[in-house]
């Protein structure tokens, strides 16, 4: 068949043939793109269907054989009304967004124009910022002014856009920096069993970690398990996209607003909030928001009527921030009689390069540290617009941010170890409280300094205290890549607890934690006791005896997925069993699988 395609269209030379066949055959299937929140359905990604019966093998050759036949701008505009025009026949695609993929040799085109976008979607009656455009990071994009200018209008025009594929081009930061996107899809080769992949959970953590200081959305491609969404929530992500939440589609009434997957997901969960988000609260100004359907007249009305604000939030059809207006782009409008009346018979909707701003957008949950990144790096003084599950809540002022991390500041030292500076006692209860209920794997580890009451006699409190910043150092370095808890009970004893890491692994780091300290404590000794291998002092009698060197015991417990066994009050027997048992032997891990 695709001999059949070449031949027709060489043999013709007519665009007509080739562009034919891809109106009769290619189809669209439609992927949602939901919120790992509440599951509502934010968008669904246009997935090309039908290339084999036009004759070709893959969607990439569909692309390369237009573009060898200077097709490839009439192929984009063919493809993507196809899209558009399927989009429009989901029955709520009015508070969708629609994900559509650009070839990244179209901005090297003289015939690619980013208006032709806007006049189609202005066709269906579409909004701009109801589509979102991927750029692929697999394929290599002319960084030219020519790609810029075009992105720029789109952006202006609130067309979004999305770097696809992330962490698998070749140009990855550079890409990232010079497109600006709103959002950030990460390939499913990086959230494939990142659950027990700690080399992966650290990478994608530190994109998250860059994209929200940036201000852009984190889309977690490829999500097959609950494993592996449980770990994308954990670390930031915003959006999930994969066979778990559904597989790709023709059917457009096989869509639906909410998945409820999700909702019974996050209910064998049952994770908190983080504490971040009830301070970002206190101190969120609902500010009133104008909306694309406002008259421009109105606009200056909540100008007049609200002196005290300098701005106010722009939003979407769907309450969806798209930046801010600020009254002194105004201004010289508001004082001229004839700028006034002219944009008075206009909505703002005419006017959104003119007066529309970008400006810093934050989910509530969020933590205030990468807020306060977030403000640093804008230009923009305005403040923070705070979204909860992508819709608009209020905003967030420079000095009400400050307040907010004093709060939380206050509050991290009310639950701090003064020594060592780990959470104390408060944050373990929350820990076990949120996640023994949960139906994934669970590790709870429980260490105990061996010997520290005759070393503190010997060598005097302050020897002491750097033994256990000694040893709260150590375990936050070892455990730090997983995630989890790291928490200073009091004194001597510590707790690590973990979340969907196999037993196997949660061992081997308990075990090297009581390895390398035992080596590190050493130095804390003089030459005469470290040759010894011992101290002399006095035993719970008051005999004097002979005690080894610093060391470290662990009771270690795992929870499996499904175990059944998650009674608090049968485990906590458990490990006071387990740490008798490893105080016993010394310097060593005693541990259970609860299957």
């Amino acid at each position: 068949m695709q001999q059949a395609v070449h031949h027709t269209v060489r043999e013709h030379d007519d665009k007509a043939d080739f562009l034919g066949v891809i109106a009769r055959h290619i189809d669209y299937a439609f992927q949602p793109i939901v919120s790992l929140n509440s599951g509502r359905c934010y968008g669904v990604e246009a997935l090309m269907r039908g290339y084999g019966d036009a004759g070709f093998s893959t969607i990439d050759r569909v692309f390369d054989y237009a573009h060898a036949n200077d097709l490839l701008v009439e192929t984009d505009a063919l493809l993507k009304q196809l899209a558009v025009e399927k989009f429009c026949r989901i029955s709520h695609h009015r508070a969708l967004r629609l994900f559509f993929n650009l070839d990244n040799r179209l901005f090297g085109l003289p015939g690619f124009r980013a208006v032709s976008t806007m006049q189609l979607l202005e066709q269906y009656g579409l909004r701009a910022s109801s589509m979102v455009l991927e750029v692929s990071e697999r394929k290599h994009l002319d960084r030219g002014r020519a790609s810029r200018d075009i992105l720029q209008f789109f952006r202006d025009s609130t067309v979004q856009v999305a770097l696809d594929d992330f962490g698998t081009g070749f140009s990855g930061l550079a890409l990232l920096y010079d497109t600006h996107p709103e959002y950030v899809k990460i390939d499913r080769y990086f959230v494939a069993d990142i659950g027990s992949n700690r080399k992966k959970k650290v990478f994608l953590s530190h994109v998250v970690s860059l994209a929200r200081t940036l201000g852009i959305r984190v889309v977690a491609e490829g999500v097959e398990t609950e494993a592996e969404f449980y770990t994308c929530r954990e670390i930031g992500c915003d959006l999930v996209q994969g066979y778990l939440i559904q597989r790709p589609t023709t059917r457009v009434d096989q869509l639906v607003p909410v998945y409820e997957v999700v909702g019974r997901i996050r209910g064998n969960d049952r994770r908190r909030e983080q504490l971040e988000s009830r301070f970002v609260g206190d101190q969120l100004d609902g500010a009133p928001a104008i909306d694309v359907d406002m008259r421009m007249e109105d606009i200056f009305e909540s100008f007049r009527v609200n002196p005290q604000r300098s701005f106010f939030p722009f939003l979407d059809d769907n309450r969806h921030p798209i930046g801010v207006i600020r009254e002194t782009e105004l201004k010289e409008y508001i004082y001229s009689p004839y700028g006034r009346d002219l944009l008075s018979r206009k909505k703002i909707d005419d006017h959104l390069d003119l007066f529309v701003r970008r400006c810093p957008v934050a989910d509530i949950n969020t933590p205030i540290d990468t807020i306060l990144e977030q403000y640093a790096v804008s230009p923009s003084r305005d403040g923070v617009i705070i979204t909860e599950d992508g819709r608009y809540r209020g905003v967030l002022s420079a000095e009400a941010l400050v307040l907010a991390v004093q709060e939380r500041n206050l509050e991290l030292a009310r639950d701090q170890n003064p020594l060592t500076g780990l959470p104390g006692n408060p944050s373990i209860e929350r820990f076990i409280g949120t996640h023994l209920p949960d139906a994934n794997a669970l590790t709870l580890m429980y260490f105990d300094l061996d010997n520290f009451k005759t070393f503190n006699d010997a060598y005097g409190f302050r020897m002491g205290d750097r033994a256990l910043r000694m040893f709260a150092e150590r375990l936050s370095k070892v455990f730090g890549g997983f995630g989890g808890l790291v928490a200073h009970i009091g004194g001597d004893d510590f707790f690590g607890g973990l979340q969907n890491v196999s037993f196997a692994a949660g061992f081997e780091a308990a075990l090297s934690v009581v390895a390398s300290f035992r080596r590190d404590a050493e130095s804390l000794y003089d030459e005469k006791h470290r040759q010894a291998g011992y101290i002399v002092g006095h035993d719970r009698r008051g005999q004097r005896a002979r005690f080894a060197l610093l060391s470290a015991s662990c009771a270690l417990v795992q929870l499996a997925g499904q175990s059944g066994q998650r009674h608090e009050c049968a485990l906590m027997g458990l490990i006071t069993r387990l740490k008798e048992e490893a105080k016993r032997s010394g310097n060593t891990v005693s541990p259970a699988s609860l299957l």
